[in-house]
């Protein structure tokens, strides 16, 4: 995966079906002795994930392996999986994990399927930050962890789906927005290796921690303030608290990001409460709010508000 695309495909040849699944991942090859087999893709993605919608019309079986976390959500008459030891079937709503490393065997018949690709780094990487430690993205199983988490993930996937299909995935912060829920979905709603009770500590430890920060970087902005400050309100480390803002912010700020936007916030406030005429200048209210340089203060402007802060004041 790199870079973003997008695939609309009709396929009634299987051996095609091999390099469509090699774009994201998949190294499988595939089967059909059905003369009305057919296979609808669309999909799109980028470097950090993909997300596809499949329908298979009539009978087909593959097998192989994948290089990242794939789950299949299924619906449809059938999809028969055996994964290493383990097997089942999930033609009635319900999802199946594909791991690095786990060789796998389906036969299908009739089915859609919303299909969700998730780099293994990036979800490694989202392990670490949600759980505040090196965890491990092992799973133990191919299913999900129980009926509510596979009903989680099925929201998933079906908004997944959704914004993919949409023109706002285009954006890259929805891009990115998207993969961390994703990201973090995969780790809660399928079973990983280890102690989920210890996992939980280590999650509501990190929210404790990042709902202390925001309200004490929220209440003393305006203040000579550093993020090392935050930290020691919440009693935790600077590297601790990066690691809580990051699991729990919706667009996953740092302790820094936040603090800039913060105080971004409140000079577009008084931007546009300012008086030319009463003396008010950009680059005083940038100053008051801790931006030092008026030409990076209006360019940070610009992306977050559209406009330019004279704009602001003049109008």
């Amino acid at each position: 995966m790199g870079g973003v695309f997008r695939h609309e495909l009709t396929v009634s040849d299987p051996e095609v079906l091999a390099a469509l699944g090699e774009r994201t991942g998949m190294r499988f090859g595939y089967s059909t002795d059905d003369p009305g087999f057919s296979y609808l893709l669309s999909r799109a993605g980028d470097e950090h994930l993909a997300v596809s919608t499949v329908h298979v019309g009539g009978s087909m079986s593959f097998w192989g392996d994948t290089e990242v976390f794939t789950v299949a959500h299924v619906h449809g008459v059938r999809y028969d999986w055996q994964i290493r030891e383990e097997s089942g079937a999930a033609a009635a709503g319900s999802s199946v994990l594909f791991r690095p490393e786990h060789p796998s065997l389906v036969v299908a018949q009739d089915v859609d399927v919303t299909l969700v690709h998730l780099p293994v780094d990036l979800v490694q990487q989202t392990a670490d930050t949600v759980y505040g430690a090196r965890t491990p993205a092992a799973f133990a199983s191919a299913a999900s962890a129980g009926d509510r988490w596979g009903q989680c993930w099925s929201a998933l996937a079906r908004h997944g789906a959704a914004v993919v299909a949409s023109e706002a995935f285009d954006e890259p912060l929805v891009r990115a927005e998207l993969a961390r829920r994703l990201a973090v979905g995969l780790l809660e709603c399928f079973p990983l290796v280890g102690d989920r009770a210890e996992r939980y500590l280590s999650m509501e430890a990190q929210a404790h921690r990042y709902r202390i920060a925001v309200q004490f970087l929220d209440d003393r902005a305006s203040h000579p303030v550093t993020v090392e400050d935050a930290a020691r309100a919440a009693g935790t480390t600077s590297a601790a608290l990066v690691r809580a803002f990051r699991a729990n912010h919706p667009l996953g700020l740092t302790p820094v990001q936040y603090l800039r936007r913060v105080r971004m916030d409140a000079a577009h406030r008084d931007l546009a409460a300012g008086d030319p005429t009463a003396g008010d200048t950009v680059k005083g209210i940038a100053a008051r709010w801790g931006f030092a340089h008026p030409g990076r203060f209006a360019q940070l402007y610009r992306e977050l508000y559209g406009t330019t802060p004279r704009h602001t004041l003049e109008h």
